[in-house]
């Protein structure tokens, strides 16, 4: 891990509004330390908007709390897309950076997230997530599936690179793209009730990734625009002890591929499922070739990590079937 970047006495300021989404009185602690190190960048942000998610009584120790940031209240539907949204409305900056609660920059994020931006044909960027863990980290768990926790997983480029879609708790696009496409899908299946939570925040409505729905929505519209991926803008996002659990491991692995069936009903299998299909054929046969390599000189952790890779597999494929099987039920009981 390298080493923060001490920031200058006096940063320069940039046209970046940044949104910090919150909704737990519980992570208090973790959306101080975001905040403090939002502070300390090598460049300032034009303004900090923290959207506190339909919690008054954390809306008031907050805006207590942070006079120098903006504090404000999500006014659409509760959940991760729509306190986004609320940041949006209210962003000034000619790019809106989003980074959550749970998350802290290392001193020059924010710059290299706006460097991104002097290619003009890049509507958005996003950078490295770095496993924080509360807890030792588990053996078994392989890097190729630390998306499950909303970290930086591998396959992932390892320098800069455009890609189908940034991951949202790390990610800038610019504030007249998002406004043109109507910002995040705030409910992704017309009022369907599921929805995706960790930690208490609604992370995606409907069960669909609304971060990848809205680079893929952008793309389609504007075909010759990029997104971009820095890994050297990085983040530490925090992993506890229940996000590190087996049980954890197949619910969101079960979550995300019910996730990504209902995005590949909204925009398409093609693009929906591209980034995908490179994953199973490529990432992860690699990975659990290496595993099992591991396991042959030895290393018993290895072998699980294979394992591992192949029960987030069936997981996955598990819930996305789940969520066509449903979908085409719901659209046969309309037709009746």
């Amino acid at each position: 891990m390298t080493a923060d970047v001490t920031p200058r006495t006096d940063p320069a300021q940039v046209d970046v509004s940044v949104v910090v989404a919150t909704y737990n009185a519980k992570r208090r602690d973790e959306l101080d330390a975001c905040l403090s190190a939002i502070d300390r960048q090598t460049v300032a942000p034009l303004e900090v908007i923290v959207v506190v998610d339909h919690n008054p009584n954390l809306l008031a120790s907050v805006s207590e709390a942070f006079s120098s940031a903006m504090v404000i209240e999500n006014r659409h539907a509760r959940g991760l897309a729509g306190a986004r949204n609320t940041g949006i409305d209210a962003a000034r900056g000619s790019i809106v950076a989003f980074i959550d609660d749970d998350a802290r920059p290392e001193g020059d994020w924010l710059e290299r997230l706006h460097d991104c931006f002097d290619d003009p044909s890049a509507v958005g960027a996003g950078g490295a997530l770095i496993p924080r863990w509360t807890g030792d980290r588990p053996e078994w768990l392989p890097p190729e599936f630390y998306w499950v926790f909303g970290c930086s997983y591998t396959g992932l480029p390892e320098h800069l690179a455009p890609v189908r879609n940034p991951i949202g708790a790390n990610m800038a696009v610019r504030r007249r793209t998002l406004e043109e496409i109507g910002g995040f899908r705030a409910d992704g299946d017309g009022g369907d009730p599921r929805a995706l939570r960790s930690r208490g925040m609604v992370r995606a409505q409907g069960n669909v990734p609304d971060d990848t729905d809205l680079a893929i929505r952008v793309k389609q519209r504007w075909p010759d625009s990029i997104w971009l991926y820095q890994p050297e803008a990085r983040v530490l996002h925090t992993v506890t002890k229940e996000r590190a659990s087996l049980s954890y491991f197949v619910r969101r692995s079960f979550e995300e591929g019910s996730g990504k069936a209902r995005l590949a009903a909204f925009v398409g299998r093609e693009d929906g499922l591209s980034s995908e299909r490179r994953y199973l054929r490529s990432v992860l046969p690699h990975g659990i070739a290496d595993g099992l390599r591991q396991l042959a000189h030895g290393d018993p952790r290895g072998g699980l990590r294979a394992i591992a890779i192949v029960i987030g597999v069936i997981s996955s494929a598990a819930g996305f079937v789940h969520a066509s099987l449903n979908r085409a039920l719901e659209r046969k009981a309309k037709r009746a």
